[in-house]
């Protein structure tokens, strides 16, 4: 897994705000953590706990690793939830909704270079965090239980 996506919650219990992690794991330069919110559908929330749980680890390592494992098909995963003009349509429009589920917010912490690695991405693939997070849990988890 590269240092950039790596979990810093390794201990289970939730990392201290603006607390530097170790020289060890941070190499040569100081890393605080950083708040992210991000919005994912209901049902992708609930799949996300109900994994977290199963492989006992945290909501930021399972989304941090479906991130890790996905990032070079998620331009995929995005362009198919994409909205487009038609042929003869003058310009795309963006603010159509797409998704009818509910969101739901959830809070993550991540360090400087996990959150400079999501903002890359972010850019790289023209969306949002909430977005780009929930195409990767998306692609990473099994289906939700209905």
């Amino acid at each position: 897994m590269p240092p950039e996506l790596a979990s810093v919650e390794d201990d289970g219990q939730p990392p201290t705000a603006g607390k530097p992690i170790s020289a060890q794991d941070s190499g040569d330069q100081r890393q605080y953590l950083r708040s992210i919110t991000i919005y994912t559908p209901r049902s992708v929330h609930r799949t996300v706990g109900l994994v977290a749980g199963e492989r006992k680890t945290t909501r930021t390592a399972l989304i941090l690793a479906a991130l890790n494992a996905t990032h070079q098909q998620i331009g995929e995963a995005l362009a198919s939830s994409k909205i487009t003009a038609g042929k003869r349509d003058l310009f795309d429009v963006p603010q159509s909704r797409v998704a009818s589920e509910p969101s739901v917010q959830t809070t993550i912490r991540v360090t400087d270079s996990q959150f400079g690695a999501i903002e890359n991405l972010v850019a790289e693939h023209a969306t949002n965090r909430s977005r780009l997070i929930t195409a990767a849990l998306q692609k990473y988890l099994p289906p939700p239980a209905k």
